[in-house]
């Protein structure tokens, strides 16, 4: 988070829809607006506030320049900047003068009171953008310096976090691929999981394993509107691994685990479909977390039936595909998977965009 001292202004989410109401506005941006103390200039380049419920959207834009857009309080670049939009920002465009796009935001000002006390005043305004670092959302790409930058990263068990990004420069190598590349790997994926889901099936609300040993592995969901609520149901079993595949979707999460088929011990918990390395020698999961908007890696080693975690990554730039055909491990060793930018992973409309980038990565040595 920026954090300035005149001006703050709410940032739009890609996933939201063309208005947002003020509850959504929480994560307001407040943003250095030291131009606005030159009294000339505001005289100028009065604020506009506007009626939100009044207020057509006509369209939505997106920041596509890299080093992202300034808002100013005028159709013209001398007006008081409000602060920058970063790149991939959604915007609500309510208008056009010329070189400029005028759009539509949540402004907070800072004034004293009539005793010299700090108040503030959050409204909806009218601001302009350059006409010309606006674009389509098809123009917000994941780039190659945007692959390897992290927010956080789990290794050996001890976890690091980075507020405004990092760039790993070990353990995984990451580059982009055309399409052609990727198709021809995804012909050499093979999915190890047997997906005998009719073998096993719920009884109301029960799901029941049976296991070697005579016992019997026993999921019950609790439907709840609220964050004990839980759903279980069977995906397969892997023979190589003698394990039960069970998928639990939770409040605000979900995730997959494995059970060993002897005794029912619990094997692994994946936060996502798990993937085995051709040579089975190593398990990953690719997952989208659309609440913290990242995409999350996790590696595991395999050997002799254990499977320990290796490596836990979440990416900043980028989120994995949503589908899961779209995501293996290739014969030669790479983990595959579309992709796009975070701020172009939903569609206009608030549905999962259906365009993808491909990502390729290798596992480095220690």
């Amino acid at each position: 988070m920026l954090v300035g001292s005149i001006i703050s202004f709410g940032m739009s989410s890609c996933g939201d829809g063309a208005k947002k109401t003020a509850n959504l506005k929480s994560d307001s941006i407040k943003m250095d607006a030291t131009a606005t103390k030159d009294t000339a200039i505001v005289e100028k380049f009065p604020p506009m506030p506007i009626n939100y419920d009044q207020t057509k959207v006509l369209k939505n834009l997106y920041v596509i320049d890299r080093s992202g857009v300034e808002l100013r309080q005028g159709a013209n670049e001398n007006a008081p900047a409000l602060g920058r939009y970063p790149f991939g920002t959604k915007l609500d465009v309510i208008g056009e003068e010329g070189e400029w796009i005028a759009v539509m935001d949540r402004i907070q000002r800072d004034y004293k009171g009539a005793n010299g006390e700090a108040n503030d005043i959050t409204q909806w305004e009218k601001g302009y953008v350059a006409k010309s670092k606006l674009g389509k959302q098809d123009k917000i790409t994941i780039s190659p310096k945007d692959l390897n930058i992290i927010v956080s990263q789990t290794v050996n068990g001890k976890e690091s976090y980075y507020e405004k990004g990092y760039p790993l420069d070990q353990y995984l190598f990451l580059e982009l691929i055309d399409e052609e590349t990727f198709l021809a790997a995804r012909n050499t994926a093979q999915d190890y999981l047997i997906k005998d889901t009719l073998s096993y099936t719920k009884n109301g609300k029960i799901l029941e394993l049976p296991l070697v040993n005579g016992k019997k592995l026993t999921f019950t969901d609790k439907d709840i509107d609220n964050e004990f609520e839980s759903s279980y149901s069977y995906m397969g079993h892997y023979d190589f691994l003698n394990a039960f595949a069970v998928e639990g979707n939770y409040w605000e999460s979900a995730d997959v685990r494995l059970f060993d088929r002897q005794d029912g011990h619990l094997i692994v918990e994946c936060g996502d479909y798990p993937f085995f390395s051709v040579d089975r020698k190593y398990l990953m999961t690719l997952h989208a977390d659309p609440y913290e908007s990242t995409g999350d890696l996790q590696l595991f080693h395999v050997k002799q039936g254990k499977v320990s975690p290796m490596l836990s990554v979440s990416f900043k730039e980028w989120m994995p595909t949503w589908k899961e055909e779209l995501m293996f491990w290739g014969k030669d060793g790479y983990i595959y998977t579309a992709a796009n930018h975070v701020n172009g992973y939903w569609g206009d409309e608030g549905r999962l965009s259906e365009r993808s980038q491909f990502i390729r990565i290798k596992l480095l040595k220690p």
